[in-house]
C-alpha cells in the first residue's frame, strides 16, 4: 500500500464534505460540526468560502437545512436546481456524459451500487469519487495525480459552474448559497493542483 499525502487527505475531507451536503440535506452533528470549524484565519478565497459555509450552518437549523435542500434539490417533476452533470451539459437527463462516465468508472473499476438509485453523474457522486481517486492507495502518487487530473478535467469542471450559479440564482438558497461559494474557491484551487487550464 502507497502511503498518501497529508495534504491530499486535507483534499480528501473536502470532497467528502461536499459530497455529504449534496447527497442529503445535513442533520444537526454535521452543521454543528461545520459551525465549530469555521474561524480559519488564513487569507485568500478558499479560507473566506470555508468560513462562510461554516458561518452559514451555525445559523441554520436540521429542519431549516431539509426545507432548503427540498425546496432547491427535491421535486417530481424537474427541481429548481438539477444536481446532475448531463442535464447542465446538454439540457437532458442521462445523456452522453452519463455514458462516458459510466465508461471511465468501469475503467477504474466502480460502479454503482444496486442500493442507489441516483444516476452516478450526480454531484454528490462525483465528489465521493474523487474523495476516492484520492485515497486509494493501491495506487502509487504519480497513479493517483493522474487520474484525478483526468478525471477531474472530463467529469467536474466541465459543469460546476453551470451548478454554482444555478444554486446562487434561487432567492431560497441560503446554506447551499454559502456551499456553493465553497465549490467555486475550492475547485478553483483543485484546477491549480492538478494543473487544469
Amino acid at each position: 500500500m502507497n502511503p498518501i499525502p497529508t495534504e491530499d487527505l486535507a483534499r480528501a475531507d473536502y470532497y467528502a464534505v461536499l459530497s455529504r451536503l449534496f447527497f442529503a440535506p445535513p442533520d444537526e452533528t454535521l452543521l454543528a460540526t461545520l459551525a465549530d470549524a469555521g474561524n480559519v484565519a488564513e487569507q485568500g478565497a478558499l479560507p473566506v468560502a470555508w468560513n462562510a459555509l461554516c458561518a452559514a450552518a451555525g445559523a441554520t437549523s436540521a429542519q431549516s437545512a431539509r426545507e432548503e435542500y427540498d425546496a432547491l434539490f427535491v421535486a417530481i417533476g424537474k427541481p429548481r436546481v438539477v444536481l446532475y452533470a448531463s442535464w447542465h451539459l446538454t439540457g437532458f437527463m442521462m445523456e452522453k456524459p452519463l455514458a462516458k462516465l459510466r465508461e471511465d468508472l468501469a475503467e477504474l473499476g466502480l460502479a454503482r451500487t444496486g442500493d442507489i438509485l441516483e444516476p452516478e453523474d450526480h454531484f454528490a457522486a462525483l465528489m465521493d469519487i474523487m474523495r476516492h481517486l484520492l485515497l486509494d492507495a493501491s495506487r502509487t502518487e504519480t497513479q493517483r495525480l493522474a487520474l484525478q487530473q483526468r478525471f477531474f478535467s472530463s467529469h467536474v469542471s466541465t459543469w460546476c459552474e453551470k451548478l454554482c450559479d444555478a444554486i446562487e440564482e434561487q432567492p431560497e438558497a441560503r446554506l447551499y448559497r454559502g456551499v456553493a461559494g465553497f465549490v467555486r474557491a475550492f475547485l478553483e484551487v483543485e484546477k491549480i493542483a492538478l494543473k487544469i487550464c
